[in-house]
């Protein structure tokens, strides 16, 4: 849960209309959520007897009231953000508060717009807390998720989010990025396990450091190199009946990846492999033991469509069908999540977003 630190200072009948527009922001609790934007810590003492105080309506007393007794009965709460008058890099006016607490928290896609149904998976199945505060973040748009259209767009896309924060930045004499919350999720792109980042990620990850954005790279290949075992084993089933010739090679292409060893999974390249001689040497070996049939299969990809008939034609492709069952498949959970993930980077992916918040 977020805290945000207002102090007395901001308390003046001039600053009412501020107050009460930035406690109706940090206060939304939509329908059916089971928590508001953020929690709010004031010095209760000091602006309780303020004439600003007695001016607010007794939902925002009470809100102000209870958030203060929350901020005691819990352990070790942090202040995320401070709201006050004083003029300091680390501090938000009102003004600056406004802005900053209306923004969502931006994760950052590298790829196709249907890879965030991966990272809501994740989200949903990972969060474990009473309050489920990331996955009412997630529900209620205050995380939303912007998709850069490859790793080379993804600089250009937040130095547009930068500049929107041009007037206030310089009104207040402060940097744009003191405005920004993000993080970023890459794919790693690897052919092989040993494989080095690409340039442009290099050059990217520089970048993002010096605006203090956070980031991941992936352990395996992408995304949808995380789909649980018993999802493909769904859809063998699903399909194995069918007369449908992109069903016939779907399951055809499943049957060749469950011969495939954990590392091989890893960098599979779903959409198909480049013609084995075109992959780097380390590759080659990788699937070596691939070749003759079943590696003519891997270089097709996987012939995975949506077979329901709502749905538009566009949708029933791979690129936009597949990744809908990380949200969609009964067999998806944290623990066949966690078993194809293999290590505990699910884990880590869901602590780093919810210590930004």
């Amino acid at each position: 849960m977020m805290w945000v630190e207002i102090k007395s200072d901001i308390f003046t009948l001039d600053n009412y209309k501020k107050i009460i527009f930035l406690l109706g922001i940090i206060s939304e609790r939509p329908f059916m959520s089971n928590n508001t934007k953020a929690k709010v810590y004031v010095e209760y003492d000091l602006i309780s007897n303020t004439d600003l105080f007695e001016k607010l309506d007794s939902i925002d007393k009470e809100f102000l009231e209870d958030s203060f007794k929350q901020y005691f009965y819990e352990d070790n709460p942090e202040i995320k953000y401070m709201v006050s008058n004083q003029i300091r890099k680390d501090i938000f006016n009102l003004d600056e508060a406004i802005v900053l607490l209306k923004e969502p928290f931006w994760i950052i896609l590298e790829n196709n717009k249907n890879d965030e149904n991966f990272i809501k998976s994740i989200i949903f199945h990972f969060d474990n807390t009473e309050d489920k505060y990331l996955t009412d973040c997630v529900k209620n748009r205050w995380i939303q998720f912007d998709n850069a259209g490859g790793c080379g767009n993804v600089k250009n896309l937040i130095k547009g989010r930068l500049n929107s924060f041009e007037n206030l930045a310089a009104q207040n004499n402060a940097e744009l990025k003191k405005y920004y919350q993000a993080f970023v999720i890459l794919d790693s792109d690897k052919d092989y396990e040993n494989q080095n980042i690409k340039q442009d990620y290099i050059n990217l990850i520089e970048y993002l450091e010096t605006i203090d954005v956070n980031f991941h790279i992936l352990e395996k290949r992408a995304m949808e190199n995380y789909m649980p075992n018993e999802v493909l084993s769904e859809i063998k089933n699903a399909k194995s009946a069918s007369s449908d010739q992109n069903d016939i090679q779907c399951v055809k292409w499943i049957d060749v990846y469950f011969n495939l060893s954990e590392s091989q999974r890893n960098f599979l390249k779903y959409s198909g492999h480049d013609s084995f001689d075109d992959l780097p040497n380390d590759a080659q070996e990788l699937y070596r033991n691939q070749l003759t049939v079943n590696y003519e299969f891997l270089q097709n990809g996987m012939k995975y469509r949506d077979t329901r008939q709502n749905i538009e034609s566009e949708e029933r492709r791979f690129k936009n069908a597949f990744p809908k069952l990380f949200l969609e498949s009964s067999v998806i959970n944290k623990k066949t999540l966690n078993d194809r993930c293999g290590s505990n980077e699910l884990q880590t992916i869901f602590d780093s977003i919810n210590s930004l918040l």
